[in-house]
């Protein structure tokens, strides 16, 4: 099975479960809704609240991420309605442990599989164009470190972009210019997030920024020699090998 299947695979799998928990949860809501005397005609939206308020909340957890922005209201929330979630299945259920413990998986998995399934989306496929350090996650060692045994020097793989890191410094200053901007505070982490490099990437590059900011963008002629010094190392960074 290739590398795509898998990943579908597994994403659809994830999927299936947290539909499968989701429903669950939903019933046992719905019923508790059902004998706290709400409208029938409304009793519907009880569960919808609770679990669909801890899926909205991963999903934003995400978007902040990506946006290199704190999520702690959004992480927050999504503990806030777990806990929620799980004492009202709890309620629901007969007085005994064994079936309590039945009726609160069922929200327990809801998150889980909701939070799996939010990394999954994170995961970035692999294109062509990607430095040496993909090759190496790709096609193994070999790939990665052409140089070998001998003084004789491996073929370059096909499609391997020299522009890569510069392209990534260039998304990296982007996101360091913006959130200085915003009046946030540039973290190597974030700026990794943000520009889909590796945090050590991330961290150097803020180093950099940080200690000149006025040689951020390499003005007045430096950029080409910038780019010189820095285009060997970057390879072997930009995805955090």
């Amino acid at each position: 099975m290739t590398g795509r299947w898998t990943y579908r695979t597994s994403a659809a799998g994830v999927i299936v479960l947290a539909a499968a928990a989701f429903t669950l949860s939903y019933d046992a809501l719905h019923q508790l809704a059902l004998d706290s005397r709400v409208r029938p005609a409304l009793a519907w939206l009880w569960p919808v609240v609770i679990d669909g308020t801890i899926v909205v909340a991963l999903l934003t957890v995400l978007a902040a991420k990506r946006a290199a922005t704190r999520a702690a209201y959004p992480w927050a929330l999504a503990g806030l309605f777990s806990l929620a979630s799980v004492a009202f299945n709890i309620a629901h259920a007969p007085e005994r442990p064994v079936a309590q413990l039945v009726f609160a998986m069922a929200p327990v998995a809801l998150v889980l599989t909701t939070h799996l399934l939010m990394q999954q989306v994170g995961w970035r496929p692999l294109r062509p164009g990607q430095t040496a350090s993909v090759a190496e996650h790709v096609g193994g060692p070999e790939a990665a470190h052409p140089h070998r045994p001998g003084g004789h020097r491996a073929p370059e793989p096909v499609g391997l972009d020299r522009t890569a890191p510069v392209a990534a410094r260039a998304r990296v200053q982007a996101a360091y210019e913006a959130q200085l901007a915003a009046g946030q505070t540039p973290t190597g982490a974030g700026l990794a997030r943000a520009a889909g490099v590796s945090e050590r990437y991330g961290q150097r590059l803020l180093a950099e920024f940080a200690a000149d900011p006025t040689r951020a963008g390499y003005p007045n002629g430096d950029r080409l020699a910038g780019r010189h010094r820095s285009d060997d190392a970057s390879r072997d960074d930009v995805e955090g090998r």
